[in-house]
């Protein structure tokens, strides 16, 4: 099996209702070549996927592809979570099963979340932007156990999901999301820095 290189930074996104105007704005102030993969965890409609990635890919230079089991993780890689699919990682790609019809607020992005903490550990980096309810913010404490770095988007047009999840104490930053993407590009030009030291 063809394997992607363990050591960059694994950075979810986890977003529902609001959240495009969150994923543009981090991308359109991130740079490019990061080194980082992000994937976009979110709730969506089965006739938002092909306008979620046509939409996304005007907003970046990197490579946007709709998640399918399987697809590794690679530097400067956005991968776009299928609708109604679960989906999971072992570090090295990702892994599509279908969803399991649970009563209550879906766990979509919570679910993904526990995948990293076991596989990507103090590689994990994760956002919650715009969204209603709360799902991802019962795994962001054992993202910080495992040495992670969270963020909130501050500004939110739906604010619950940012909300509960500063309301955990488990996010490091609470920031616009153009600020986000901004303060992601400064934390890869830091881990490069340190890998020439």
């Amino acid at each position: 099996m063809v394997k992607s290189n363990r050591t960059f930074p694994i950075v979810c996104i986890g977003g529902s209702a609001g959240g495009f105007v969150a994923y543009e704005q981090i991308l359109l102030n991130l740079a490019f070549d990061t080194g980082m993969t992000f994937i976009i965890v979110a709730h969506r409609a089965d006739d938002s996927a092909d306008c979620l990635s046509y939409l996304l890919k005007r907003r970046t230079r990197m490579d946007v592809v709709d998640a399918q089991d399987g697809t590794l993780l690679l530097p400067n890689r956005v991968i776009l979570s299928a609708p109604h699919r679960a989906i999971t990682t072992d570090g090295n790609c990702v892994q599509l099963a279908p969803r399991a019809l649970l009563p209550g607020w879906p766990i979509l992005i919570s679910g993904f979340l526990q995948s990293m903490v076991t596989t990507c550990a103090s590689r994990s980096i994760v956002v919650i932007v715009s969204g209603m309810g709360y799902d991802g913010s019962n795994a962001l404490g054992a993202i910080k156990r495992v040495g992670g770095v969270t963020f909130a988007q501050a500004g939110a047009e739906y604010d619950s999901m940012p909300n509960a999840a500063m309301a955990t104490g488990h996010v490091d930053s609470m920031l616009a999301a153009n600020e986000i993407g901004k303060r992601l590009t400064t934390i890869a030009k830091g881990r490069a820095s340190s890998a020439k030291c």
